[in-house]
C-alpha cells in the first residue's frame, strides 16, 4: 500500500476513532443493514450520509459528502469510483470557496469501476452507470449510461 493511501487511511480511523470498517460505517449520517465499505476507500464527511440497505462500495473509491450524499438500498459501487457533492465555482476567486449540492443515487443502482458522480446529480432507481462514465446531469430510472459526459444509451427491464 502506497505511504499516502496508508497516510489517509490511518487519518480516518484515528478521526472516526476505530480500526474497522464498521467504525468508519457507524460513522455515516444514517445506514441501514449489510453496508460494506472495501477498504482503503477515502470519505469525507461521512455524517452528511444517508446509506440504505445491502450497499456495497468497492476499494479506492473516493467520496466527499460534504454537500450531502443519500445513496439507496441493494446499491453496488465498484472500485474506484469518484462521488463529490462538492465543487469550485467558475467565477473568481476559487481557492479556498466550495459550492455543495446534494447527490442522491437510488436504489437497484450499478456504478461501474472508475465512473465520476458531480454535485447535484440525482441518479434514479434502477439505472447503470457504466465504467469510466462521468455523470453530469440527473439519470432517469431504468436506464443505462455511458461516456464522457454520460448519455443514457439502453434502457433497463424490470
Amino acid at each position: 500500500m502506497s505511504g499516502i493511501i496508508y497516510k489517509i487511511l490511518k487519518r480516518i480511523r484515528f478521526i472516526k476513532g476505530g480500526n474497522d470498517v464498521q467504525d468508519i460505517v457507524s460513522t455515516f449520517g444514517e445506514f441501514g443493514n449489510t453496508v460494506r465499505v472495501r477498504m482503503p476507500t477515502v470519505i469525507y464527511n461521512p455524517e452528511k450520509m444517508t446509506v440504505g440497505n445491502q450497499v456495497d462500495i468497492g476499494e479506492f473509491c473516493h467520496i466527499r459528502a460534504g454537500g450531502k450524499l443519500k445513496i439507496g438500498s441493494r446499491v453496488l459501487i465498484a472500485s474506484h469510483v469518484v462521488i463529490t457533492s462538492q465543487g469550485h465555482p467558475l467565477e473568481l476567486p476559487r481557492w479556498g470557496i466550495t459550492k455543495e449540492d446534494e447527490v442522491i443515487i437510488g436504489n437497484d443502482v450499478w456504478v461501474g469501476a472508475r465512473a465520476v458522480i458531480l454535485p447535484g446529480v440525482k441518479i434514479g432507481d434502477g439505472s447503470v452507470i457504466a465504467a469510466g462514465s462521468v455523470v453530469t446531469k440527473d439519470v432517469p430510472e431504468y436506464v443505462v449510461v455511458a461516456g464522457i459526459p454520460s448519455k443514457i444509451i439502453q434502457k433497463v427491464g424490470h
